[in-house]
């Protein structure tokens, strides 16, 4: 947990009651007393409450408003959503924010519903069969290639690291399976669920297999990353093709009909979805019994058959809308979706909340329409949380965390490497002000936080910059490197795990690493818990070759344990 997360809940701990002890803290929180005792000294630095000898005493109420100016305001703003909905409404936002409205609406008995991702404690969850999906679409590809590829498919899989987007992908591989051995390769990368990321990424995938001819994605976001860094490599669009789960946006479709190379895309209809939340959140808001999941109709579309789910309307510049008499269709003939049908329309919640993430995204973007409509439609009161900048903060949180955690490894006399990424320049920064280190760097945040410090001796590896990482990459980086022997090395990668080792999306800043770790006596990776088990396009190295992993807490302890017996000590990063 976070330091503002522990902040919230231990401001959240003294509006219930009137003093709050360290032990509460630690059970609530999950940390040392150490720890509790230094958040309750900041806050109380920060006027938000008088500590005590064991704990901490709600602030008088001349203290109040000073809630509203620091940090905390926001987060301590958005969880007071719950105060107000009679029904929150949650998507796949692992923030502080959601995961602090999720535990305040279930100690006031707010039901909660979700959206594609399971919550402990919530009501129900809204969602497609994400693993069949991929298995659906997995079978056609496998078709496509029998027919059209000579049964032989190379997929670039752009994945995400969520739990709904995994079963995506592990159902399409293992329809994959029944190709001849040999006859399908999967490279998986992690988009993000983003499309900027994605492109980016895509562009080192085609850069080392440029014999990728099938590339998936978990969402049409992904998909069209991809498609855009295949198209900027120059490869030739006839000899690959596109395929994706959403099928949500106009631009699937139009590249559909197009004759393009995006041929197939599992439609998730967020028409339907955004409406079926604000059922199911009346059913809940009810009290009525519903099933653990609500599985909403996905199908499978080509053109073949687009023109059955979808029409184009000329009128709009040709915008898409969904088959309203097929809609109704597949409702009727879900029985989950039957069941939430059946709730009576009487008693209402005056107010919903919904907290989002991913807000650019089509998907969401109609999602949230239809969520508007149909309780503009219901008289019901939607209101909006976007959580996204939670996210990307939480995960700057973890990687400085690291960092500087990583820094306790570094001893006076010690010559170490310090590899590109922001949590090694963050490692940097924690470096700062000490004495008699000798540092070889390949990358330029690095040096522009150590620049100055006359205790660090600094010595650049120089080669082609690479913009991307911001570091020098190439042959004469790798040259300077191979004549060194220093006593650590500080590793980053796009993912490690037990049967990969360390690995990278992109080659060049591969083979840099491999030089960093054949020179270094002690080689330590740091990385956060998205990059645990993940398997990039490049290998770095074994995992043999790490001494110590530096992490965050929310490594599993299975993965915690497989990296234990396999040698690598862990250490967790004190946030």
């Amino acid at each position: 947990m976070l330091p503002g997360q522990r902040q919230v809940v231990i401001l959240n701990l003294l509006q219930q009651q009137s003093m709050v002890t360290v032990a509460e803290i630690c059970a609530r929180c999950n940390c040392s007393a150490e720890t509790a005792r230094r958040d309750l000294r900041r806050l109380e630095e920060k006027g938000l409450l008088d500590r005590t000898y064991g704990g901490a005493l709600r602030v008088s109420s001349r203290h109040d408003t000073s809630l509203r100016s620091v940090n905390l305001g926001l987060i301590e703003a958005r969880t007071a959503l719950v105060d107000r909905a009679d029904v929150l409404i949650v998507t796949p936002a692992e923030t502080a924010t959601t995961r602090l409205l999720v535990d305040r609406a279930l100690r006031m008995s707010v039901p909660v519903v979700a959206e594609s991702h399971n919550y402990h404690g919530a009501t129900t969850v809204i969602t497609i069969d994400d693993y069949s999906a991929g298995v659906e679409l997995g079978h056609w590809v496998a078709n496509y290639a029998r027919a059209n590829l000579n049964g032989n498919v190379r997929v670039l899989d752009v994945s995400a690291p969520f739990a709904n987007t995994r079963a995506r992908s592990r159902g399409f591989a293992d329809s994959l399976r029944h190709l001849p051995a040999g006859d399908h390769i999967i490279h998986r990368v992690n988009g993000e669920g983003l499309r900027d990321t994605s492109f980016r990424i895509a562009q080192d995938a085609f850069s080392v297999h440029p014999d990728i001819n099938v590339i998936f994605g978990i969402n049409d976001d992904t998909a069209l990353g991809a498609l855009e860094a295949y198209r900027s490599a120059g490869l030739d669009e006839s000899r690959v093709i596109v395929v994706s789960i959403g099928f949500e946006g106009s631009t699937v479709k139009d590249l559909m009909v197009s004759g393009g190379p995006y041929k197939a895309g599992i439609a998730m209809f967020p028409e339907l979805v955004g409406r079926f939340c604000v059922d199911t959140s009346i059913c809940a808001y009810q009290g009525n019994i519903l099933p653990d999941r609500v599985y909403t109709p996905h199908v499978l579309i080509t053109d073949e058959n687009l023109d059955q789910y979808y029409t184009r309307s000329a009128e709009e510049n040709g915008t898409w809308h969904i088959n309203m008499a097929r809609s109704d269709q597949m409702l009727s003939a879900s029985p989950s979706l039957s069941t939430i049908s059946r709730c009576a329309l009487t008693t209402m919640p005056a107010r919903i909340g919904y907290v989002q993430i991913f807000s650019s995204h089509a998907w969401y973007r109609h999602i949230e329409h239809a969520m508007l409509s149909r309780a503009r439609e219901l008289g019901i009161t939607l209101e909006v949380v976007d959580a996204s900048q939670d996210m990307a903060s939480e995960v700057d949180d973890l990687k400085k965390a690291i960092g500087f955690t990583a820094a306790r490894f570094v001893n006076t006399g010690d010559r170490i490497i310090l590899d590109a990424g922001t949590t090694t320049a963050y490692l940097a920064l924690a470096l700062r002000g000490r004495q008699q280190i000798q540092v070889m760097t390949n990358s330029l945040p690095v040096l522009t936080e150590l620049d100055g410090e006359s205790g660090i001796e600094l010595f650049v590896a120089g080669g082609m910059y690479r913009h991307e990482s911001h570091s020098m990459v190439g042959p004469g980086t790798q040259s300077v490197l191979a004549e060194l022997r220093v006593d650590k090395a500080f590793i980053s990668g796009a993912g490690v795990s037990l049967d990969f080792g360390v690995s990278n999306s992109n080659i060049t800043e591969a083979a840099v690493k491999q030089a960093m770790i054949k020179a270094a006596r002690q080689v330590i990776m740091l990385a956060d818990h998205t990059k645990i088990g993940v398997e990039s396009l490049v290998n770095i190295a074994p995992l043999s070759s790490i001494h110590t992993l530096v992490t965050d807490a929310a490594i599993s302890a299975h993965d915690r344990k497989t990296f234990t017996q396999g040698g690598v000590d862990v250490v967790i990063a004190e946030i």
